[in-house]
């Protein structure tokens, strides 16, 4: 029941998330908008093998959505200059266009998923969900 309700809240905010941003005339999907404000919020210097770590995705996965997002022209792979083998994942003038909008909507729908809930649950909640994950890693 539990793993559930984590599931159907995720699938939610994504939903509210997609939606919204088609109204604002963004064309992205959640997972590029996060993928973009991650790599923005580091200074653009992740490599791909990081940003697998941050979104927690599988390497196969994040390789086909940066495909597309560098068809879409949002990111550019590019060599690293102290390690010529490793790829940096940059964003592009388009991508960049996109930031303010992302950030500010991602406050607006977590103050919307948010409301009418006190601090201290809150709190109570996210230290819940931490020990639970640090169970998990423990498995």
């Amino acid at each position: 029941e539990f793993s559930k309700t984590l599931k159907d809240l995720n699938l939610q905010m994504f939903k509210v998330i997609h939606k919204r941003h088609k109204k604002l005339g963004i064309d992205l999907t959640p997972i590029q908008g996060t993928i973009i404000l991650t790599i923005f919020e580091n200074q653009e210097t992740l490599c791909q093998k990081h940003l697998e770590q941050f979104i927690s995705c599988n390497k196969s996965t994040l390789s086909s959505i940066l495909d597309t997002m560098e068809k879409k022209n949002l990111i550019k792979r590019v060599s690293d200059c102290t390690d010529t083998r490793k790829k940096v994942i940059v964003l592009t003038k388009n991508a960049k266009s996109f930031v303010e909008k992302i950030k500010e909507d991602k406050i607006m729908v977590e103050k919307g998923m948010l409301q009418g809930i006190e601090k201290e649950e809150l709190e109570l909640f996210n230290a819940t969900l931490n020990k639970m994950l640090k169970n998990l890693e423990r498995m």
